[in-house]
């Protein structure tokens, strides 16, 4: 039996709880579509439990970029702050913003300093290196300053900048890659607007219905989209089902990335900052989407 005062204890830790999901905005859920600003639209569904960021390039007035501080050399790793995508957003005035690439070890006891894991392209600069695993390559988005995004089999070096493959190995023939911002994670899920799933390609092999995040490309749209549970393969299969639906259109090529609790989505909503799912995890690398008009604070390294 329950007495009076553990009752009492009960009703006021209820309302703590809800106080908190209230701030954190876990208390209501989102409506089903949001205008984020002109050219940007977020939308909720339910029934197959995704969410999507659409920026239609033809009338947003937003520029993609890529973002990391205070990147130092720890133990022959490369180790910058770690925050949650909504203070990334907050500090960089984002309209919107979704979690970044893979990440390591944590280099302090809060989570704060995270090692940084495969290409990392900020202000045109490498600024963390992509290695093969092996011969694999990893898929990596890329952001120029004019011109169409772009998904690519690519690695770099601080010294010798980003080359591009045409396939998920490491040859010869690599190509130049000049982006301003850039980010490999993985892997890749549609190429020359078909599926073509390569995660075992890219040794990123996984039949795990999880969380993910995956960023899409057309000539006219850019997707970002959050799956609460997913396999890579119904992640893909979802993507096209969205584009053909929703905007009459095809996704030219696709890619995953980080996702588990690091799937994290923030939308500007009323002149706030909503979190699709706060999960409170810090990451140490996010795409933001910033006003064109705001001036991007070169990032420190």
């Amino acid at each position: 039996m329950t007495s009076s005062k553990q009752r009492s204890l009960t009703s006021g830790a209820a309302a703590s709880l809800a106080a908190a999901l209230l701030l954190t905005g876990c208390a209501a859920e989102p409506p089903p579509e949001v205008s984020v600003a002109e050219g940007i639209t977020f939308r909720t569904d339910k029934a197959s439990g995704a969410q999507t960021l659409t920026i239609d390039q033809t009338l947003a007035h937003v520029r993609p970029i890529v973002v990391a501080e205070n990147l130092e050399h720890l133990r022959n790793n490369l180790v910058g702050d770690a925050k949650t995508v909504h203070e990334w957003a907050q500090k960089y005035g984002a309209v919107a913003g979704i979690n970044g690439g893979f990440f390591g070890e944590s280099y302090d006891s809060l989570g704060r300093r995270k090692q940084l894991v495969q290409l990392c392209i900020i202000d045109g600069k490498v600024v963390a290196p992509g290695m093969p695993v092996g011969t694999a390559l990893r898929s990596a988005i890329g952001f120029p300053q004019s011109g169409a995004v772009e998904v690519a089999w690519a690695i770099g070096t601080e010294k010798d900048g980003a080359r591009r493959y045409e396939k998920p190995t490491k040859t010869k023939n690599g190509l130049t890659w000049r982006m301003d911002y850039a980010l490999a994670c993985g892997p890749r899920l549609i190429h020359r607007g078909k599926i073509d799933v390569a995660d075992r390609a890219e040794k990123l092999v996984s039949d795990v219905r999880t969380g993910r995040m995956a960023v899409a490309v057309s000539e006219r749209y850019l997707v970002f989209y959050r799956a609460d549970a997913m396999t890579y393969g119904e992640l893909a299969r979802s993507l096209v089902e969205f584009f053909k639906t929703t905007l009459q259109s095809a996704p030219d090529e696709a890619m995953c990335l980080d996702g588990g609790p690091s799937a994290q989505m923030v939308y500007l909503d009323g002149g706030g900052l909503k979190d699709v799912e706060p999960t409170g995890v810090q990451v140490p690398t996010a795409i933001l989407l910033v006003p064109v008009s705001s001036e991007v604070v070169k990032t420190p390294r």
